[in-house]
This record gives structure tokens, sequence and C-alpha cells, in this order.
């Protein structure tokens, strides 16, 4: 089978195509190129008059140093990242709160109750008054601060040209007054708040160098404790010239030898009754003998065999007296052979718990020879804690005397920033840009309805006829169905309308099987769809059901462990289905059941997910198969879809043909090509295309020649 070719976009800025395009989607050019020509007209018309005023301030060097403790709040060089920041600092949320509330901007029209959208559109329009009445707004509540410091941001504008320090500050307002006083009140602000900023700077500064003390002397005592802590916790004297780590590790080693020749005579005289209980001679075997049940049950036995002698020359073999008397001497073997039983597990435990003891011992042993090893690094350890303690002691010394130094001096810098031009009232608006505006908007409303109709019919890439399936695939396009029902997923429709168009569609289909270039009908055909929601399902069922109308034995199973729908499209239970099968055998019962409508036979499955591809990919199901071919004149298996998993590609092999089921109109190009190279790459025996749920009216006039697509 013939890998699909890649896709070609050559050919997109061909001209006669172009053109083209634009034929065929003007109306929807024209829609969008109006629809935006009309909002923007809209809403420039809507938009409040706008004036503009603008401050300006410089910026200026900034030192606040404490002596002898550099990189503090150290004289700060003015680059760009710096000005950037102060930039943020005038556009932050709390000066806007503080420029609202110093103005008393909550009174003014423009942060109170404004219009609504229609009452502005009415105030636009050359209405009469008792129609814009009409169009008048309740009054809304007052806005709260974050709505105001929204709105503040909106008009308000922070610009540098990054070449100089010098930072303007622009505010736009429907009224010219209110303009000009923002921008002056949020450059006044800033400057008392950097002002403010400096005196809290010095204060933090003082804070944080005594708490940093404090820190260094609690450090300092806890080095100390640390040292203490580990001259107690590695003691390395020594008692009668040995260590204890030593004198413990010659005791676990005395103690270890014994453990191990107490577990090696255990194990002996284990081995030697499970080799005389092979023999048969346990006489010799101490523990048997010492036993007293046995001893009892010995003599008794001893009794019934002489018994038994004396019997046999007076009755003969079968006479009832010689058969009680052979049952009660094999009743008192089975209980010595149970109490014999019963010693040889007592002496396993022993030799279980004298190996455990000694396996014990060994841990024990292993860790005191690695703490041993432990035991001279742990001086070097101590000198490295001592010299910690010696090294943080001279540093809490030293900055105690920089905190000395640095109390006897503060040195403050300039101002951070000057007024450089304060704002003027504006004198006319400046927005909105009537002529500007619709100018650029024409310009864009023409190009983004043209890029639109080039893109609407460039990746309008979904499947709409059969020979564009066989022209991008490669691969033959065995049939067209027609939708079922309105919502194209009704499973009873080749019941209930046996010579309708979907009906037919069916058998046209089944009979191209049955020419396929193949040479013989296939026998087992493998349905699956490129991805989910494509009707799969439903043809599978469908080809199923009119099979068994036209007399076949037919068998479907559902093999999508992920969304499994058969039973759903024959409203039966799914339990006791392909799934259990698989897991727990046939020892349940069959889990083929029957379509009373259509005498189709199936075998449904439940949802198993995580299963699915051990399930399909064991030999179980390759053996379900092999068996039911002897049984079956067609086999239909209903697999998931290939591009979002792999289980069907496991079992592409075990099928004679592969029906690939695509979406008419909504199947997109490169999921139907990936699926085919996923059924390339698992060679499968045939693979075939079916083109579904096509408009019944379109499919209709194209089987009967009155059009000549189905695009």
């Amino acid at each position: 089978m013939p890998l699909p070719p890649e896709q070609d976009g050559a050919g997109l800025l061909d001209l006669t195509r172009l053109l083209s395009i634009i034929r065929r989607r003007l109306p929807i050019m024209l829609a969008v190129f109006l629809t935006i020509t009309a909002t923007m007209l809209i809403w420039v018309t809507l938009q409040p008059k706008g004036y503009t005023a603008e401050a300006s301030l410089a910026l200026d060097t900034r030192r606040v140093n404490i002596q002898e403790i550099p990189n503090f709040v150290n004289a700060v060089t003015l680059d760009f990242p710096v000005v950037r920041t102060e930039v943020q600092v005038l556009q932050s949320w709390p000066l806007a709160a503080k420029v609202i509330q110093s103005l008393n901007m909550s009174e003014h029209p423009e942060y109170g109750n404004r219009p609504g959208r229609l009452a502005r559109i009415a105030e636009a329009l050359p209405l009469p008054d008792s129609l814009r009445a009409l169009f008048a707004s309740e009054p809304k509540p007052p806005l709260d601060m974050d709505q105001m410091v929204n709105r503040f941001s909106n008009g308000l504008s922070v610009l540098t040209d990054g070449r100089s320090y010098v930072i303007r500050v622009q505010f736009r307002s429907s009224d010219p007054a209110l303009a000009a006083a923002a921008a002056n009140q949020l450059v006044t602000l800033y400057l008392s708040g950097q002002e403010d900023e400096r005196v809290q700077t010095v204060k933090r500064i003082n804070g944080w160098l005594n708490e940093r003390a404090e820190e260094l002397r609690t450090q300092v005592r806890r080095s100390e404790l640390a040292v203490q802590q580990f001259r107690q916790q590695n003691n390395l004297s020594e008692m009668k010239g040995t260590s204890v780590s030593q004198q413990q590790i010659s005791e676990l080693s005395n103690q270890m030898i014994l453990s191990a020749a107490e577990r090696a005579e255990k194990e002996a005289r284990l081995r030697q009754l499970q080799q005389s209980r092979s023999s048969g001679n346990i006489a010799s075997i101490v523990e048997v003998m010492n036993s007293p049940l046995i001893t009892r049950l010995r003599e008794q036995e001893a009794q019934i065999i002489r018994r038994e002698a004396e019997l046999t020359d007076r009755y003969g073999e079968k006479h009832p007296t010689m058969i009680a008397v052979r049952a009660e001497r094999d009743d008192l073997r089975r209980k010595i052979d149970a109490e014999i039983a019963k010693i040889a597990q007592a002496m396993s435990a022993e030799a279980d718990i004298a190996r455990v003891r000694e396996a014990s011992l060994r841990n024990n042993l292993d860790v005191l020879r690695r703490q041993a090893a432990q035991a001279n690094p742990a001086e070097v350890r101590l000198r490295e804690l001592e010299r910690d303690v010696d090294a943080n002691r001279a540093v809490l010394d030293a900055f105690l005397t920089r905190i000395q130094e640095g109390a006897t001096q503060e040195n403050f810098v300039n101002p951070v920033a000057r007024f450089v031009s304060p704002a003027q009232i504006p004198k006319s608006p400046d927005q909105p840009r009537m002529g500007l505006t619709m100018v650029i908007t024409i310009v864009i409303g023409g190009a983004i309805a043209f890029v639109l109709a080039v893109m609407a019919d460039h990746f309008d890439r979904t499947v709409r006829s059969s020979e564009q399936l066989e022209r991008d695939t490669g691969i033959s396009c065995l049939g067209l169905v027609p939708r079922a029902g309105r919502l194209g997923s009704r499973p009873d429709t080749v019941l209930n309308q046996r010579d309708g168009l979907f009906s037919e569609a069916i058998r046209s289909i089944r009979a191209a099987l049955k020419v396929s270039s193949l040479g013989v009908p296939p026998k087992v055909i493998l349905l699956t769809s490129a991805v989910a929601g494509e009707g799969k399902s439903l043809i599978a069922l469908s080809l199923g059901r009119s099979a068994a109308l036209d007399g076949m034995r037919v068998l479907l199973i559902d093999c999508d462990f992920r969304t499994p729908a058969v039973a759903r499209g024959l409203k039966v239970p799914a339990s006791n289905g392909l799934d259990h099968l698989l897991i727990h055998g046939a020892s349940s019962g069959s889990p083929i059941r029957t379509d009373a409508a259509s005498g189709l036979h199936y075998i449904p499955t439940e949802a198993a997910p995580h299963k699915s591809q051990e399930l399909l990919g064991g030999r179980l199901f390759a053996g379900l198969l092999q068996e039911v071919r002897r049984h079956y004149d067609l086999i239909i298996l209903d697999c998931p879809p290939l591009a979002t998993v792999s289980d069907t590609v496991l079992i592409t092999q075990l099928a004679d043909a592969t029906l690939v089921v695509t979406q008419w109109r909504k199947t997109k190009n490169h999921m139907l090509t990936r699926a085919v190279r996923r059924l390339a790459q698992g060679h499968s025996q045939a693979v075939a295309l079916i083109l579904n749920r096509i408009d019944p009216r379109l499919f209709d006039r194209y089987m009967n020649g009155r059009c000549l697509s189905l695009d």
C-alpha cells in the first residue's frame, strides 16, 4: 500500500486562484468589510472628546550612604532600567489613588455617573428630546476605587525618549482643566513620595542592622552549642585498652559464630529427616524416636499387623473383617506420617529462626564496624565546628564595630527628581481623529476581509468528495454513505428502511468487498476512523445487520475499549463481554449474544482503557479470532480511532481488510493522512475508505447524476 503524498501548499498566491477565491468568497468579504467599517464608524462617533495635558520632570542621582558599609543604597547610576522603574512608579495604583482622592475626582462626571451606551448614541444622533428621554438610563451606583483607578490609568501616559532623564506625564480627560490638574498633581505626589521613601529607607537600614546583629549573636550561640553536642554524641573514650565499639564488635562476632553453628546443626537435622522420609527409613531419627505419640502409634501398628497375619489364614483376603483390619492399619500409618510432617515443620521453623538470628547479628556487626570507621573522622569534624565558632565570633565583632561607625554619620542625597515643566490647560481636543481613523479602518478592513477569504478557502481541509479522498491518500474509496436520520446515528435504519438510501449504500459496500482485489471476499473486516465521532460504529453495526438479514452468519466484536458503542447502539448491557472474556477466560460462559431483530451475533465490551493494548495485543484475542473464523461467514471488528490511540494498529494484521470511516465535511485531511500512515506502519492487509454522513439530498442528486461533485 503506497504512503499518501505530502500536502503541497504551492500555488497559494496564484493570481488566477486568488481571483477565483474572491469571486467565491465575495459575500463573506463584503460582510466582513462592512461590519468592520460600520463598527469603527459607530465607535468613533460615540467616543467623547479628549483633551491631553502634559507635565515633565527630570531625574537626578540618589544617595543614602552609611560609612564603611557598601552596597546598601549606594549612589545610583541612572541608566535605562532605572528610568523605566521610575516610569512604573508614576503609573502605579497607589499613586493614582492618591491623585483621585486629593483632587476629589469621584465628584467629577467623568468618574461618577456616566450615561449608558444607548444614551450616548441618542445624544450623538439628531433626535428630539422626547426620544432621547426614552434612552436615558437610570443612575448607576458610584464607582469604587478600583474602577476609578482603572479609568484614571486608561487616560494616563508616562513617556521617555530613551536618550535623556526627562519623563513626560500626559493625562487625557474630557475636561481640559481636570487633565492639567491631574498631570501636575501626579508629579507633585511622586516627588513628595520619593522624599518620604528616603526617610523610611534610613529607618529600615538602622532596623536591619540591629536585627542582623541579633541574628549573628544567635548564630554564635548555636555554633558553640553544636560543638558541645558533637563532643557528647561522639564519645571516643577508651576502656581497658580498647574502645567501646571494638568490645561490642568482638562480642557480636562470638555470638554470630555460635549462631552460625546452631543454624548449621538445625539445617543438617532437617535435611536428615527429609532424606529419611524420602527413603522410608525414619527409625533412626532422634526426634521421631523421642515422640511419645509416634511410639504409641507404631506399637498399635505392630499389633494390627500381627492380628492381620492371624486373620489371613482364617478368613482370606476379601473377608469383611480383613478389610476392616487393613483400613485400621492404613489409618494408623496416615497418622504416623502426619505426626512426622509436624515434626519436620517444627524443625524447619527452628532452622528459619536460626537463620534470621544469624542475619540480625551480622547486620548489627556491620553497623558497629561502620561506626568504628567513622570514629576517626569525628575528631576532624570537631575541629571544623570549632573553627566555625571562631569565624562566627569574628564576624559578629566586625559587624558590631561597623554598626558603631555607621551610627556616627549619615549622608543624604540630592532630590530624586525636579519639576521641569508644569502642565497647561489644553485649548483644543486631540481625540478622536475621525479622518485618520476611517482611512486606516478602510485599509485594514479590506485587508482583513481579503485575508479571511483566502484563509477560509486555504484552511478548509475537510473531506468533501471521494475524488479528494483518493487524491490525498492514494487509497481507493470503497463507498459513499448518506447520513442516517437527522443526527446521523440511527442504528435501526437498515431494519426500518431496507430500501432507503442508507441501506442501499451499506449493501453497495458489501458488494464492493466481494469483488475486491483480494481474490476472495474478506472474512475478517476491521472498521476504524481517523478521530472519534465519525460514525464507524454505526457503519459496523449496519454492515453486520445487513449481512445477517441476507442469511449470512455474522459476528460483530466491539474492540473499542476506550468508548465502546455496540452495546449502546443495540441498547443492551455490556457486562460479561469481550473485556471479561480476555481477562477471566471462558470459564463464565460464552460472551456471544444475538440481535433478535436481525439475527446478528455480537460481542459487546465495557470500557477498559488502561488494559486495551494488553488485551488486544495478547494471544487470547488472536486465538479468539482464529476460532470464530471457522464458525462465521463474516467477522466485523469495531476498533478505536487511529489518530488518538494505537490499539487498532496492534490487530490490523489479524484482519483481511481494513475500512477507514471518514465523515463528510468534518474530518480533517491531515488527521486522515496521519491515520492512513499509521495503518501503513502496521502492515495492514488491505485498506479502503468510506465517506460517511453525506447530506442525503446532495447524496441522492450525486448518485442520480444531477450534480457533478459532493463539494
